[in-house]
C-alpha cells in the first residue's frame, strides 16, 4: 500500500496501522479456520470410531458364537455319533453356555438333532429358521479364513428376541454340516457394554428399517432418536439428518451382517456446537482486540496530533477574518507541533504589526490624496472664477472663446466635486453629473433657453478619469455645433448597452456631422475607450459604445 496516496496525516497514520493489523487479522482468521476444521475432523473421527468399536464388538461376538456352533457339530461328526449322541451334545452345549437357548444340527447325511431351553423353541421352529436362513445372503468373514457359509440375524420366538447364527459347511461327509444357534439377546446386550457413553450419545443394534434390537443411552422402547430414513450403504458412514422428533442430529452407521443388521449411533451435535463456539471465540477475540487497538490508535492520533493540527488550521483560516486567533499552545502538545504553533503565532504577531503600520500609512495616504483632490477642486474653482471675470471684462468677440474655456474648466470642477462628495474618491454618477453639465452649458453658451439636454440611466457611474473626458466631449460637441450654425437642441444620452459596455448617444437638430470630426473629439473618444457603433443618422450626430 502506498501511504502517500492519502493526503492527510491522519489518513497516512491509519493506513500504516492497517498495514500492521491486516496481516495479523488474516493469519488469525486462517488459524481459527484451520483449528476449527481440525477439531471437526477429530470429532468426526471419534464418532466414526465409536460406531466402529461397537461394530467390531458385535462381529466378534457373532464370530465366537459361530465357533461354538461349529465346535459342537465337529464334535458330533468326530465321534460318529447317533441322533441321541448329537442330542446329548446339543443339550450339554445349552446347559454349559449361558444365553444359548436353542440349537439344531445336521451332520453330513446322518445325525440330526435339536435342543432348546424354552418350550416355544421347537424342532419345527428351528427347522423353519434353517430354511429361512439357507436362502439368505451370506455374511462375509471379517477376519481370518472363511470357515463356513454363515448368516446372522435376529428373530422373535414368542415374545423373546434371539440372536440367530446360521452356518453351513460342505454337503456330505464327516465335515459336512448345517445348523442354527439361538442366543438370548441379553447376551448381546452385555456385549454392548463398553463403558459410559458421552452425553447425548445413543448406540443401538438396529435391524432395518426401524427395529431396535439393543440400545445404549436410551430406553429399549424409545424410537424417537432414530433418523427418519436410513441411507442405503454397507460402509461405515456419518451424516446429519432429522430425527423422528424433528431435531437435527449427527448419525453414524455400519453394517454388521447381511442384509439388514446395523450398528447405529446418534450424536447430539453438542461437540460440534462447542467447537463452533470455540472457533467464534478464537476468531473474534483477536479480531476484536485488533479493532479495539485500531480505535484506540485512531483516538490517540486525533487527541495527540490531529487536534492540534486542526487548531493551527483554524487559526490560519481565522487570520483572514475580522476576528483572528492564535494557534493553540499547550504543554500537552508534542514538542514539534508546539514549536510549529509558536512559530505560527510569532508570524501572526509580526504580520499584525505590519498590517497596523500599513493601515496607518494607508490612512495617511488617503488623507493626503483627499487633501490633494480638494486642492485641485479649489484650484479649478479659482481658475473658473478668473475666466468668468475675464469673460465679462472682454468684448463680445472674445466671449465665446472664454465661455468654451470656462465650460471645460467647470466640467473638471463638477467632476471632482461629485467624485469627492462623500469625502473620498468614488466613481462619478453620470445622471447628476450630466444634468449639471447641461445646466452649466445652457446658462453659459446660450443663456435664456434650455437648448442642451443630458440624460443618463440611474446607477450608471464612471471613474473620474473617464467621467471628465465624457463631460469634455459634450462641451466640445456643443461648442463646435454653435460655431458652425445655430443649433436649436443638443441631446446627450447615456444608457446601459449591455453587460460590459455603455451606449453614448449625442443627437442635434443639425444634420451635419462636422461636430464629431475634430481631432479633439477623436482624442476624447479614444480616452474614454469609445467605439463608433454606426455612422451619422438622419437627425443626430452619432452613437458610441463605452466599455465599463
Amino acid at each position: 500500500m502506498n501511504v502517500t496516496a492519502f493526503r492527510t496525516v491522519r489518513g497516512r497514520l491509519l493506513a500504516l496501522i492497517v498495514l500492521v493489523i491486516l496481516p495479523i487479522a488474516i493469519i488469525t482468521a486462517v488459524t481459527a479456520v484451520a483449528t476449527y476444521r481440525s477439531v471437526l475432523t477429530s470429532i468426526e473421527a471419534s464418532q466414526l470410531q465409536t460406531v466402529g468399536n461397537f461394530s467390531v464388538r458385535t462381529r466378534i461376538w457373532y464370530r465366537e458364537s459361530l465357533r461354538t456352533l461349529l465346535t459342537a457339530s465337529t464334535s458330533v461328526a468326530a465321534i460318529g455319533g447317533t441322533d441321541g449322541q448329537c442330542r446329548a451334545v446339543a443339550e450339554r452345549l445349552i446347559a454349559d453356555n449361558i444365553g444359548v437357548s436353542g440349537i439344531t444340527m445336521r451332520i453330513g447325511g446322518g445325525s440330526r438333532c435339536f435342543s432348546g431351553n424354552d418350550a416355544r423353541i421347537t424342532e419345527d421352529a428351528l427347522g423353519a429358521l434353517v430354511e429361512n436362513y439357507r436362502s439368505r445372503a451370506r455374511s462375509p468373514t471379517w477376519i481370518g479364513a472363511e470357515i463356513a457359509d454363515t448368516s446372522y440375524g435376529v428373530t422373535m420366538v414368542g415374545d423373546q428376541r434371539y440372536m440367530v447364527i446360521y452356518a453351513r459347511r460342505g454337503d456330505s461327509g464327516i465335515t459336512g454340516m448345517e445348523g442354527v444357534l439361538l442366543v438370548n439377546a441379553t447376551i448381546m446386550d452385555r456385549t454392548f457394554d463398553l463403558g459410559a457413553l458421552g452425553g447425548g450419545t445413543i448406540v443401538g443394534l438396529v435391524r432395518a428399517p426401524a427395529d431396535v434390537v439393543i440400545t445404549r443411552g436410551a430406553a429399549d422402547d424409545d424410537m424417537s432418536w432414530l433418523p427418519a430414513e436410513l441411507p442405503a450403504t454397507t460402509q461405515l458412514t456419518r451424516w446429519e439428518a432429522l430425527t423422528r422428533t424433528g431435531t437435527t442430529a449427527t448419525f453414524g452407521m455400519q453394517q454388521v451382517a447381511e442384509p439388514d443388521l446395523y450398528v447405529l449411533a446418534r450424536f447430539d451435535q453438542q461437540a460440534e456446537r462447542a467447537a463452533f463456539l470455540q472457533f467464534i471465540a478464537l476468531l473474534l477475540t483477536p479480531l476484536v482486540t485488533l479493532m479495539l487497538l485500531f480505535a484506540v490508535y485512531s483516538l490517540a492520533i486525533d487527541t495527540n496530533i490531529v487536534r492540534w493540527i486542526r487548531g493551527i488550521e483554524a487559526a490560519a483560516v481565522a487570520r483572514a477574518s475580522q476576528q483572528p486567533q492564535e494557534a493553540p499552545v499547550d504543554p500537552a502538545m508534542p514538542d514539534d507541533i508546539r514549536r510549529v504553533s509558536e512559530a505560527f503565532n510569532a508570524l501572526m504577531s509580526d504580520q499584525a504589526e505590519r498590517v497596523d503600520r500599513l493601515n496607518v500609512t494607508i490612512g495617511a495616504n488617503r488623507h493626503l490624496v483627499r487633501e490633494l483632490h480638494h486642492r485641485v477642486k479649489n484650484s479649478l474653482q479659482v481658475a473658473q472664477s478668473y475666466i468668468s471675470l475675464a469673460r465679462r471684462q472682454h468684448g463680445p468677440e472674445h466671449r465665446p472663446v472664454l465661455a468654451a474655456i470656462e465650460a471645460k474648466v467647470q466640467v473638471l470642477s463638477i467632476a471632482y466635486r461629485h467624485a469627492l462628495a462623500q469625502g473620498e474618491m468614488r466613481p462619478v454618477e453620470l445622471q447628476p453629473f450630466l444634468d449639471e453639465v447641461a445646466v452649466m452649458l445652457n446658462g453659459l453658451l446660450q443663456a435664456g433657453r434650455p437648448w442642451v439636454t443630458a440624460r443618463a440611466e440611474a446607477d450608471l457611474a464612471l471613474v473620474v478619469d473617464r467621467a471628465i473626458p465624457l463631460g469634455l466631449l459634450v462641451v466640445e460637441i456643443a461648442c463646435h455645433a454653435i460655431e458652425e450654425a445655430h443649433t436649436d437642441h443638443l441631446m446627450v444620452e447615456v444608457s446601459c448597452g449591455g453587460g460590459d459596455h455603455l451606449a453614448l448617444s449625442v443627437a442635434t437638430d443639425d444634420r451635419r456631422t462636422g461636430a464629431i470630426d475634430t481631432k479633439i473629439v477623436h482624442g476624447l473618444l479614444r480616452q474614454i475607450g469609445a467605439t463608433r457603433r454606426s455612422g451619422a443618422i438622419e437627425d443626430g450626430t452619432g452613437r458610441w459604445d463605452i466599455p465599463l
